[in-house]
């Protein structure tokens, strides 16, 4: 049921300790049991804690403007605050953890994110709400970054792909039902309930985690101040399959922040559609990832689970610019090709991430950093070039989504394509 009963991956041994001694997973092995269900639900809870804080917001963007007197141009940080804080916190918590341990680390950033989430609740004044989102994200970052380096502390092969497979998809179908809840919350209760919804959530989460995390990383070494964590992060970084493979996969997240930010302009101000009608349809991409995810076991082989996936990313691209060349319109043509790159990005993700995190074990918490932070880059590139593009919304958008189809075919290619 462990990793020992997995082979290394096709990287060498990178599960051996750099520093001498016996390898880091032969001692997290011995500590830790086989995961079972409750263990995966508090890892997935801790991945999408962050996802959840960011976007329960969305249907009440404006009611919380006016509400704590955010001038109108400001609205857009309600969500980008928690995203800056995601990304910022990675880079700190990650080495961190490394160095001292998961759980504490862990532990810290989840009461960061309830006490700032709690402020942002109550919060009257514009500025202060900004301030604790942020933070809040900067506490959620703990809850991005750790279940990965957990995952890559404790297993390896495919028990590990299939973990990661699960974390993703947590990660991902949360942007597409949080939405959805906190319109709920904010039309029976107000819009601050959804704020405190997401506090309760941290609060349940903490519990759950006390209970059923042990700590995963043995083999660390406390010492070292900035210039080790600068160390650790050249390491990571100049690993080719690390790098190869965190590329491909925060292609993937650019391309599907692409579709997200692209639903308002089409489906709002040129179709007419309404915020909740737009609400299902991001829920539709994040169901379709999550159908993809749970199918791509029946895809045998890892090269061939990338040729599917980059096919139907780089189809769903193409298929919008096709129907607009033969003068098709209508709504559904950007809705079936983000579908499309959606079944793309499920068989593809985790298998990607965790290609990104096999090679570089001893130093799980940074690369999960390393990978947290360009994921968030990318995909706020992603959101921001369909607006900047001087092309047509219904051309941006293709043209967006296949620039990041062939970002992760040139990755993956530079990369390497272990099985």
């Amino acid at each position: 049921m462990l990793a020992s009963r997995f082979p290394d991956p096709p990287y060498g041994n990178p599960m051996s300790n750099p520093q001498g001694g016996a390898p880091e997973a032969a001692l997290n092995e011995r500590a830790m049991p086989a995961p079972g269900l409750f263990v995966l639900l508090m890892l997935a809870a801790l991945t999408a804690l962050g996802q959840l804080a960011t976007n329960i917001v969305v249907p009440s963007l404006d009611r919380i403007a006016a509400d704590v007197a955010l001038e109108a141009q400001a609205v857009g940080l309600i969500l980008s605050s928690v995203l800056v804080g995601l990304a910022l916190g990675q880079i700190i918590v990650g080495p961190l953890s490394d160095r001292i341990g998961r759980r504490p680390v862990l532990f810290a950033g989840l009461a960061l994110y309830i006490a700032a989430g709690a402020g942002a609740t109550f919060s009257a004044d514009g500025t202060l709400l900004l301030l604790a989102r942020m933070l809040q994200g900067f506490g959620a970052s703990a809850g991005l970054a750790m279940p990965r380096a957990i995952a890559r502390d404790r297993f390896h092969g495919p028990q590990f792909l299939r973990v990661m497979a699960i974390l993703t998809g947590a990660m991902s179908v949360m942007p597409g039902l949080a939405p959805i809840i906190g319109g709920v919350m904010s039309d029976a209760f107000g819009w601050r309930s959804s704020l405190g919804l997401a506090v309760v959530c941290g609060i349940l989460v903490t519990l759950g985690v006390a209970a059923s995390l042990p700590e995963s990383h043995h083999a660390r070494d406390g010492r070292g101040g900035f210039g080790s964590i600068l160390r650790d992060y050249t390491r990571v970084l100049a690993n080719r399959a690390f790098l190869g493979h965190a590329l491909a996969s925060a292609a993937l997240i650019g391309c599907a922040y692409a579709e997200v930010a692209a639903a308002q302009p089409v489906l709002v101000r040129q179709f007419g559609w309404g915020a909740f009608a737009v609400s299902l349809v991001t829920a539709a991409y994040a169901a379709c990832f999550a159908l993809a995810v749970s199918l791509a076991r029946l895809i045998r082989g890892a090269q061939a689970r990338r040729r599917a996936g980059l096919l139907f990313t780089l189809a769903g691209g193409l298929s919008i610019l096709i129907a607009e060349a033969a003068g098709i319109s209508g709504p559904w043509v950007p809705i079936a090709g983000a579908l499309l790159a959606q079944i793309g990005n499920g068989l593809l993700l985790p298998l990607m991430i965790g290609h990104a995190l096999m090679p570089v074990g001893h130093v799980a918490g940074t690369a999960a950093a390393a990978l947290g932070a360009l994921h968030m880059l990318v995909g706020a590139a992603g959101a921001g070039i369909v607006a900047a593009l001087p092309l047509p919304v219904m051309q941006a958008l293709p043209v967006t989504m296949l620039g990041f189809g062939v970002l992760a075919v040139l990755a993956l290619r530079w990369g390497g394509e272990p099985e």
